[in-house]
Parts: structure tokens; C-alpha cells; sequence
């Protein structure tokens, strides 16, 4: 069984808040009396979890990452969960120079967090409870990219998986990645971590492929949804990107807009989508009546149109079985309804 943070066995291990000097004490992070976020965790105090080793660092001490693009959402009941059951694993942050951390991972679970400790009836939490970490550092990061790409993919990284996507999440990561393939190509590099369309490990090759068939395996969608993606990217206005970033549109919705509205048209979507659910059918109502796609009826071209069909009259009759009967009479009383209506 995966240990699990939990305040009911976390207090010393037994039931106690941990005193200073106390062997379990991992680091100079944990202060006296204070109650320690991660049960399981516990008992590995400095050991490696996963390759990093595990710290226990006051809340007030964590500052959340404004470079952290993922969408927060159900966060009621993952903190319900946390405070029955504990969390599955520990944080991932960066020391700064000021004896502060910068969240890297796990944003979603420290705002659950943050949650428990501003409600009045959950008297254990407070902004200084002590919440078990691991260490990771993105300038270690082993590839030649600039410290703010090795930024982005240390968060990209770390939050694989750890999340439902929403489409916002998929288009935020696909323009991450953009900026770390550019870096990597010009730098030389020729392959990286990435996954087949099964979820296995496989080294992605970045010499000579398109930056669409990369993304495909570094984010794990299919290359026709990546064109949706950036379709949006390309075509779609500001407005209508900021719908689907907040979730308030579809990538469906946003491609199909990008294809039939022109920027006020899509704009008016937007709008109207911070408000109502937008669907793909009701695209066509923001379409704007220019009078461009009108067209003028007139006897010349009426015959003009049904040439072929009065040229192969004159070759012969035409003999119509009940079927082929019935599909005639139908199309010429829609042709004339068609007709007398405008």
C-alpha cells in the first residue's frame, strides 16, 4: 500500500505533535509543535522518494508558481479526501535565495490544502502546518534549454498525469512545448522523453520531424486534435483563445469558429460563452448577414443551371421507377418552395 499523508498518524508518528531534537526531525524546516503533513513519508525522513529527497517545509514558507498555466478545479472534494485519507505523494518544490520555495508540482493539492486551512471548523490546520516535499531543481535539469524553458518543463513534467486535462491545459502545454522543441532543435538535440500511443516509454526524435508529429507524443493527443489546437493558435482572436484557456469553449468549438467566423464573429462567441455553453451547432448563429453569400436567381441563369438536365431530356425519355418518381416530385416541389419563398 502507497504511504499517504495524514494528520492522525503524522503527529510524531504517534500521535504526538514532533518536538524539535526529535530523531524523526528531517531538517531545520520543521519547527517545534508543529504538525507534520505526510504520514507515510514520515518514517523516510531524508531518505530518497523517487530519486529526490524528502523535506518537511512550513506552509508560509511555499509560494504558489505564477508560471503554473493548470487549470484548479474540484478542489472541495480533493480536500475532503485529503483530510480523511491523506495525499499519495509529496509536493515538488525549488529553494529560492530568500529561504523560500517556489511550487513546481502539485498545485491542485496545496490549494486543497489551503482550502482546510481557511475553514474555521478545521482547528488542526493552520498557515504554518509543515507539509512534506521533495526538492527538485530546474537548472539540474539535464538538456540545453534557457532556465525559464527548463522552468516550463520541470512544470509540464511534473504534472503529467498527475490531472484531468482540459482543453485549455492541452492548448497552454502545446505552446510550452513549441518553445521547448525550438530550443532543443537549435541547440542540437536529436531525440526526447516521450510516450507511444499505448502510454509506453519511447524516445521521441526531434531531428527532422515536425514539430506537430513531436507534439503528438510529448503531450499524447492525436495529430488531428493538435491541428485543432493550432488552428486556435493561428486563426482564432484573442477573445476566442481566452474562452477556451478558461474552459468556457471547446477546441472543437474554437476550430470550427476559426473556420467560419471572422474575428467579430468570433469575438461575439466568446462573449457570449463566458455567460452560455456554446456548441459546435450553434456556431452558424453568430455568422453575420453580410449579403456576400446571397445570390441572385434570374430566368437566363435558372436555365443556365438545369441545362444538363433539359439536355438529357432531349436524348430520350427518362423512365423513372416508384423511387426515382417520388425523389423527382419531391425535389421540384422543394425547388419551388425554394423559389416563391424569396
Amino acid at each position: 500500500m502507497a504511504n499517504k499523508f495524514n494528520l492522525e498518524t503524522i503527529k510524531g508518528g504517534n500521535g504526538k505533535k514532533v518536538e524539535s531534537g526529535q530523531k524523526q526531525t528531517i531538517s531545520a524546516e520543521t519547527e517545534k509543535g508543529k504538525v507534520l503533513v505526510g504520514a507515510g513519508f514520515f518514517e523516510n525522513a531524508g531518505k530518497k522518494h523517487v530519486g529526490q529527497e524528502i523535506i518537511f517545509i512550513p506552509r508560509n514558507k511555499i509560494d504558489k508558481n505564477p508560471n503554473n498555466f493548470y487549470s484548479i478545479d474540484h478542489i472541495d472534494s480533493l480536500a475532503q479526501s485529503i483530510r480523511h485519507s491523506g495525499l499519495s505523494q509529496p509536493l515538488e518544490v525549488s529553494k529560492q535565495e530568500n529561504d523560500r520555495y517556489i511550487l513546481i508540482g502539485g498545485e491542485r493539492r496545496l490549494t486543497a490544502i489551503d482550502s482546510l486551512i481557511a475553514d474555521e471548523n478545521e482547528s488542526e490546520w493552520s498557515d504554518d502546518v509543515v507539509i512534506a516535499c521533495v526538492l527538485k531543481n530546474p537548472e539540474e535539469i539535464d538538456l540545453p534549454l534557457s532556465l525559464e524553458k527548463k522552468e516550463d518543463y520541470a512544470i509540464i513534467t511534473t504534472n503529467k498525469e498527475a490531472r484531468t486535462y482540459t482543453d485549455g491545459d492541452t492548448y497552454m502545454e502545446i505552446q510550452k512545448w513549441k518553445g521547448i522543441i525550438q530550443e532543443l532543435r537549435e541547440n542540437g538535440v536529436e531525440y526526447i522523453a516521450g510516450k507511444d500511443e499505448d502510454g509506453k516509454q519511447q524516445n521521441v526524435r526531434i531531428k527532422g520531424e515536425k514539430t506537430r508529429d513531436i507534439i503528438t507524443k510529448t503531450v499524447g493527443i492525436s495529430s488531428g486534435q493538435v491541428s485543432k489546437y493550432e488552428e486556435v493558435s493561428n486563426k482564432g482572436t484573442q477573445a476566442l483563445k481566452d474562452a477556451l484557456l478558461n474552459n468556457k469553449i471547446s477546441v472543437s468549438v474554437a476550430a470550427k469558429a476559426v473556420h467560419e467566423l471572422d474575428s467579430e464573429e468570433q469575438d461575439a462567441l466568446a462573449s457570449d460563452a463566458s455567460q452560455n455553453t456554446v456548441t459546435s451547432k450553434e456556431i452558424k448563429k453568430y455568422k453575420k448577414d453580410t449579403g456576400q453569400n446571397k445570390e441572385v436567381i434570374t430566368s437566363a441563369k435558372f436555365r443556365k443551371d438545369i441545362r444538363n438536365i433539359t439536355q438529357s431530356l432531349k436524348e430520350g425519355e427518362i423512365l423513372l421507377d416508384e423511387t426515382g418518381r417520388d425523389k423527382y416530385y419531391f425535389y421540384i416541389r422543394q425547388l419551388e418552395n425554394i423559389l416563391k419563398s424569396n
